[in-house]
């Protein structure tokens, strides 16, 4: 289940893409026996699903993960097909796609099976931290697609360029995908940016509806990734 890493210094651009089982493997059995609390945001709202690592196995293709404290949590989490772990640790943000969960039982107590992850990301926490988008205060994201154009809403993004776009589920994207002259629409000005998808999770709205929740790279100038942010938050520091 090897493969050569894919890898960028995370000195010098502030994000290491891994897709080697071996590396992974060794960081998730890292995470497991410091027992390192992992947290995945579900559905519209952002609950959170908290829990830790139980086992780690890359010769049998998967990861098995306790239940969380929250039985709502739970139940949402087995209802959507991927999600989106992250463990904030030394300075690090880890975050990687978990597919396919199932209940199970390991040491006798019951817990969720997940596919070994095939990519793992390892950002540096100053240029990943997440600035969230006030409810009161949506902002509309105009994707350009095809003929016509995709209706999306901005949770969050950071300066360092990472964010998390929600849209509507009749349009599938791949990870991978570069979306050019994205415009983030507020009612006092436009900002105009390129998006590369980097994960892609089916979430439920608050009124029962599903949706595709992407988690993107805003690619900007600097200014104008700052700019996008003043939208929504007037004290930026610089």
């Amino acid at each position: 289940m090897s493969a050569t890493p894919d890898r960028g210094s995370a000195g010098t651009t502030g994000r290491l893409l891994v897709r080697s089982g071996i590396e992974i493997g060794r960081t998730l059995e890292e995470m497991r026996v410091e027992g390192s609390v992992l947290a995945a945001h579900l559905g519209e709202e952002e609950e959170l699903f908290l829990t830790r690592l139980l086992q780690v196995d890359e010769t049998g293709g998967s990861i098995i993960v306790g239940y969380s404290d929250s039985k709502q949590a739970n139940v949402a989490l087995l209802a959507r097909p991927t999600v989106v772990f992250s463990r904030n640790h030394g300075g690090l943000r880890h975050e990687f796609l978990a597919a396919e969960p199932r209940e199970t039982e390991f040491a006798g107590v019951s817990a969720i099976r997940f596919r070994f992850p095939a990519v793992l990301l390892t950002a540096q926490r100053r240029s990943s931290a997440r600035i969230p988008v006030p409810p009161t205060l949506p902002l509309r994201c105009i994707i350009g697609y095809g003929l016509g154009s995709i209706y999306a809403r901005v949770v969050d993004v950071s300066r360092g360029g990472l964010g998390t776009v929600i849209q509507d589920a009749a349009v599938q994207m791949a990870p991978g995908t570069r979306l050019e002259g994205v415009r983030i629409v507020h009612p006092e000005r436009v900002v105009t940016v390129d998006l590369e998808v980097r994960y892609v999770a089916n979430v439920v709205l608050r009124d029962g509806r599903t949706a595709m929740r992407l988690g993107c790279r805003f690619i900007a100038a600097p200014q104008d990734l700052d700019d996008l942010i003043r939208l929504f938050v007037t004290d930026l520091d610089a």
